[in-house]
């Protein structure tokens, strides 16, 4: 601050952070996209990071700015050298911390095990029913990840391939465990549905999260691989994530909760 001039010293406004970030999401767009957005997204990155790196240097990236009135301004706190009474549940100013209470970690990761044990079920009960066996859904579920099974036949697919099975193995777990924690932390906060005649963990993990993944995995892998898209069977695809919410959403809903303390020292 500069008294005498009457003016602030603030940090000067720049799109440089803007630019940086844009880039950053065109250069990605361009892996699937195509490499002109990667070349755009280059520049604009280049550009965006050189703008930021010139606001940082010394002598630069402020700006003096004028301070308001006199009688405008914030009066100074004058500090009051008594015992201050300690919030406690009930008085007014409490601060409790939302949610009130959690689960805890490890409810997470045994509700996505649990669910990821039994989500397979469904896919393979397709594979049999179809005809296409057992190992057929297995190698859809590799080519998530491996661009290659797109051009592989159907007789292909419906054979066992050790790497394609450790493949399809790992993304499984992982994706279990991941989409475990994400429940163990967002079910406590949501609210119920009262549409839907269910526990709100139910609701939400059974049904909703269930269909935002299935639409969001069908728009991804219509960019991706939209051969392999085309080989999915989506009702049985929404029926296996279906599986997985509701199990995964009732080994949490059951776990046990802790309680969050509240903002501030209570009193015993």
């Amino acid at each position: 601050m500069l008294p005498e001039s009457g003016t602030v010293q603030m940090p000067r406004p720049t799109i440089g952070p803007l630019a940086l970030a844009l880039g950053l999401v065109l250069t990605a767009a361009g892996v699937s996209l195509g490499p002109a957005f990667t070349v755009v997204g280059t520049f604009i990155l280049l550009a965006g990071l050189g703008m930021w790196v010139n606001e940082l240097l010394p002598g630069r990236g402020h700006c003096d700015e004028p301070l308001v009135a006199p009688s405008q301004r914030v009066l100074p706190v004058i500090a009051e050298l008594k015992a201050v009474e300690h919030i406690r549940p009930g008085m007014p100013g409490y601060r409790a911390r939302l949610p009130e209470s959690v689960h805890p970690v490890s409810a997470g990761v045994k509700g996505g095990v649990l669910g990821g044990l039994v989500m397979p079920a469904p896919a393979l009960l397709y594979g049999i029913l179809s005809g296409h066996g057992i190992w057929y859904p297995v190698n859809l579920l590799a080519g998530m990840l491996l661009p290659g099974v797109g051009a592989m036949n159907t007789a292909q697919l419906e054979q066992l391939s050790r790497p394609l099975l450790l493949t399809a193995i790992v993304i499984h777990a992982m994706f279990a465990v991941i989409f475990g924690l994400i429940y163990g932390v967002l079910l406590p906060m949501l609210p119920a549905i009262p549409r839907l005649a269910l526990p709100a963990s139910l609701a939400w993990g059974g049904i909703i999260f269930p269909l935002l993944w299935t639409a969001a995995s069908y728009g991804l892998m219509g960019i991706v691989n939209p051969v392999l898209q085309a080989r999915v069977d989506w009702p049985w695809f929404i029926v296996s994530q279906f599986v997985f919410g509701a199990v995964a959403a009732f080994v949490v809903d059951r776990s046990e909760k802790i309680p969050v303390p509240p903002a501030g020292q209570g009193v015993n």
